[in-house]
């Protein structure tokens, strides 16, 4: 992991520095932002491995960053935020985040997701020459843009979204529990809510039938599998 560039957007000082010195002296080059036009600038010219994002932020908060971060990246986005509401989590999640982890937290938790997070992200970005575009039933996945096209028409998935369709489809008829695709996609089942996993195929759901076909299947009391 070490030599990855980490973007923190956070207005605290106090965590700032915290924060920067932890992660550098696990070999991260870390970056640092105040507000969130800035966080919006950085995130563009410096293409950050990962991003870590406070919601509460002056100029331009976490929701709006995240927003356009996510029409222009598929890096994955950690909140990091003292709020700690259902709502605010799901919202984030619905706008292409890829965590949640509330203040105050310790910084191995913290540590041990951003390992996650990076090892996922790089393992998905570079797949085999011969795995980079697959077919399967009506749905094309292309690995190396993150697109995928339903009955011919593409639909607009989130970085985790797509990872997560991408696994169920790789592994069609195998029938995965909730903790199995946290692992697999997130790689840390342990900190991350089981609902997560429901909200996701919800969303990937929808956008799929709404583009003429739907594979993946309730398994009830067991989880989840892609079954044409």
């Amino acid at each position: 992991m070490a030599g990855e560039r980490i973007l923190l957007i956070e207005d605290d000082t106090e965590l700032q520095e915290i924060t920067v010195g932890f992660l550098r002296k696990e070999g991260y080059e870390v970056i640092v932002a105040s507000d969130g036009e800035e966080g919006i600038r950085l995130a563009e010219e410096t293409n950050p491995t990962l991003i870590l994002l406070d919601l509460m932020l002056p100029k331009a908060d976490g929701f709006e960053v995240c927003r356009v971060v996510r029409t222009k990246s598929v890096a994955p986005i950690m909140i990091v935020s003292a709020k700690n509401s259902e709502m605010d989590k799901m919202l984030s999640l619905g706008i292409g985040a890829d965590d949640y982890i509330e203040k105050p937290f310790s910084m191995p938790e913290l540590l041990a997701r951003i390992k996650s997070h990076i090892r996922r992200y790089t393992s998905f970005s570079k797949p085999k020459d011969e795995d980079k575009r697959i077919v399967v039933g009506e749905v094309e996945i292309d690995r190396l843009s993150y697109r995928v096209w339903v009955c011919g028409k593409e639909i607009e998935l989130t970085t985790r979204e797509f990872q997560l369709l991408d696994y169920l489809a790789s592994h069609p008829s195998r029938v995965f529990s909730k903790g199995q695709l946290l692992d697999a996609v997130w790689g840390c089942a342990e900190y991350i809510d089981e609902n997560t996993i429901t909200v996701y195929i919800g969303r990937i759901r929808e956008k799929m039938v709404g583009a003429g076909a739907c594979y993946i299947k309730t398994v009830w009391g067991a989880g989840y599998k892609w079954e044409m």
